[in-house]
């Protein structure tokens, strides 16, 4: 996965994501949960021939910090579903 920066502020980020669109969904809930994200979404003109864009504000903090946090903690939920999973077997 590649992304491409579009927009970016100290509580703005605008990102185009290259060659993938399953990330996006969980990305913007998990934003949406912390109190200083005001506005987190995604968008892509054709899904054929364009690149999603993914859009976040945030109104305190640093938002690539915002950003960050939240894909650490996504990747600590798939590591504990992944080990659960594993366990079953």
């Amino acid at each position: 996965m590649e992304i491409k920066i579009k927009k970016e502020s100290e509580r703005e980020l605008e990102f185009e994501v290259i060659d993938e669109k399953t990330i996006l969904n969980p990305l913007k809930q998990k934003l949406l949960e912390y109190e200083e994200v005001e506005y987190a979404e995604w968008r892509v003109e054709h899904p054929l021939i364009s690149n999603p864009e993914f859009y976040v504000r945030v109104s305190k903090g640093n938002v690539k910090k915002v950003v960050k946090k939240a894909i650490k903690e996504l990747k600590k939920s798939i590591k504990e579903l992944q080990s659960q999973l594993e366990e079953k077997e």
